[in-house]
């Protein structure tokens, strides 16, 4: 019954969030929109909240809410998950002041050179126990899962099997095709990376 009642909080909280109206583009004046998703760093939301009315609630509040009282159930429940992976009560605390609100954060002064990732340069410490925050923005390239799947466990997860470029001879794993312009992985690309000027 509780869990009923905290859903109720957390979505009135999401529905007096108004919908985006902005009237943007041919045929879109007067049009509203409801928020369905939203992804600042992949694995957080999505891999921290077990209960699906509680992930799908949170992806209808704005980061500015994600430490709201209205979402502190899911906040909860993320904490409770972090501790189930082997984090101290002091790390589950620093991670989430790391990751909360869930938005992707760049430091534009951070380089981040041809064949260098960028989603976990420039990171930050944060919190007594020095969790570090990504913050050098994301590049494609980027395995963030990886890296967030390493913060998330302490280091006890640091990989999902999965890479970008594939596994040579391995069907079930491909991999993606080479960025616009590339000769090899993580190499020079030119824009647009995804696919070739039309």
């Amino acid at each position: 019954m509780k869990l009923w009642i905290r859903m109720s909080v957390l979505l009135a909280a999401a529905a007096v969030i108004p919908a985006c109206g902005s009237g943007h583009g041919s045929g879109t004046e007067g049009a509203s929109y409801k928020q369905i998703e939203r992804l600042g760093r992949p694995a957080v939301n999505e891999g921290l909240v077990v209960t699906n009315d509680y992930l799908n609630a949170f992806n209808e509040i704005p980061p500015s809410a994600d430490l709201s009282p209205a979402a502190a159930p899911v906040v909860t429940e993320a904490a409770q998950t972090l501790t189930a992976f082997g984090n101290s009560a002091q790390r589950v605390t620093d991670i989430a002041t790391a990751f909360l609100p869930d938005v992707l954060r760049i430091d534009t002064t951070v380089a981040s050179p041809v064949g260098s990732g960028a989603y976990a340069s420039g990171a930050v410490p944060v919190g007594a126990l020095g969790v570090v925050m990504p913050a050098g923005g994301r590049k494609i390239e980027d395995d963030v899962i990886d890296i967030t799947l390493s913060v998330l466990t302490n280091g006890a997860i640091t990989t999902d099997n999965v890479s970008y470029a594939g596994v040579g001879g391995n069907a079930a794993q491909p991999g993606h095709q080479k960025l616009h312009g590339q000769a090899a992985f993580n190499g020079a690309a030119t824009f647009p990376f995804l696919a070739k000027p039309n």
